[in-house]
C-alpha cells in the first residue's frame, strides 16, 4: 500500500488512501447525455509536460517529474474509459523507442484491482483505442501490441483517401470528423457518441488537448504538478494551438497534497472543471 495523500479542498483536510482516490469517481456514470471527456497531465512547477532529451527525435516527459504514484492514478483514469484518445505520434514514437509505455490498463500486478474494477464495471477488458491524426502516417508495426482491441482512427474528410483504405483493410475503422485534414472536436465526440461510448479519455499531447479545449468538449482534467523546476529552453506545455479567445476558464473541483513523490520534491494533485 502506498502512504496517504492529503486533502486539502474542498475542506476539512483529510487523509486519502493513493490507491482508489480516482478509481471512485465513477466517470463512466458523469456524461448527461453525451460521452465524460477528461484528460490528464503531469508538469513540473514551471510548466514542462515534454522536453527535448539527448539521444530522442521526439520530446519526452522528463524522467525527473515520472513517478509511480501518478502512475498508479494515470492507470485508475484509465480504467474508467471505454475508449482512449491518442494521436499518430504516439504510434510513431512507439517504432523507434521513444513512446513512454504501452497503453493502459497496464497488465502488472499494481493494476489487478483496476482490471478487476473493470470487469465488476461491465467494461471490456482493455479500453477501445481512438487514434486522431490528419497525416494517417501510422506504422502497422505500433498496432500489432493492440490487434486484440477496437481500433478508430479519426481524421478530416480531406485525408488522404489511400492511406484511409489501407488502415481500413487491417481492419481499423476510420471515422471523418472536420472538413480538410484536421480533426474537429465537437464533431469527433459526437461521432464517438455515437458509437455508444460514455467515457472518454484522452491521454494525448497539448494538440490534442488543444482540439477539445477549442472545441469546448472537455468535461474534466485531472493535473499533476511536481514541486520541480526544470528550466531548459525547448518543451512542451499543456497546450499547442491558436489562442483560445475567450479564454477557457476552470472551476478547482479537488486539490491534494502528496508529499511522497518524486523525491526530494513532492506533488499537487488538482481536479479542474470548465466553468460552466
Amino acid at each position: 500500500m502506498h502512504p496517504p495523500v492529503t486533502r486539502l479542498f474542498p475542506a476539512p483536510q483529510t487523509e486519502s488512501p493513493l490507491e482508489g482516490l480516482y478509481l471512485g469517481h465513477h466517470l463512466h456514470t458523469r456524461g448527461k447525455g453525451k460521452p465524460f471527456v477528461y484528460s490528464n497531465f503531469i508538469t513540473s512547477l514551471d510548466g514542462r509536460i515534454a522536453i527535448a532529451a539527448e539521444g530522442h527525435t521526439t520530446h519526452t516527459v522528463p524522467d525527473a517529474i515520472t513517478n509511480p504514484r501518478d502512475w498508479r492514478l494515470y492507470q485508475e483514469l484509465a480504467g474508467q474509459a471505454d475508449l482512449l484518445i491518442t494521436s499518430g505520434r504516439y504510434y510513431r514514437q512507439s517504432v523507434i523507442g521513444e513512446a513512454q509505455a504501452q497503453l493502459p490498463v497496464g497488465k502488472q500486478e499494481d493494476y489487478a484491482d483496476i482490471r478487476d474494477w473493470r470487469v465488476r464495471a461491465g467494461f471490456t477488458p482493455q479500453p477501445d483505442i481512438a487514434i486522431m491524426s490528419g497525416s494517417l502516417d501510422i506504422p502497422g508495426a505500433a498496432l500489432e501490441p493492440y490487434s486484440g482491441r477496437k481500433l478508430i482512427v479519426v481524421t478530416g474528410k480531406d485525408a488522404d483517401r489511400q492511406k484511409a483504405r489501407s488502415l481500413q483493410d487491417n481492419g481499423v475503422e476510420v471515422i471523418y470528423a472536420g472538413d480538410g485534414r484536421q480533426v474537429e472536436g465537437k464533431q469527433m465526440i459526437a461521432a464517438l457518441a455515437a458509437h455508444g461510448y460514455k467515457s472518454i479519455y484522452a491521454i494525448a499531447g497539448s494538440s490534442v488537448f488543444h482540439t477539445l479545449l477549442r472545441a469546448s468538449v472537455l468535461d474534466r482534467l485531472y493535473l499533476t504538478i511536481t514541486y520541480q523546476l526544470l528550466g531548459g529552453t525547448t518543451f512542451d506545455t499543456l497546450t499547442q494551438g491558436t489562442l483560445l479567445e475567450p479564454a477557457r476558464g476552470m472551476q478547482l473541483v479537488s486539490l491534494y497534497h502528496d508529499p511522497h513523490a518524486p523525491e526530494g520534491a513532492g506533488q499537487m494533485l488538482g481536479i479542474f472543471e470548465p466553468v460552466q
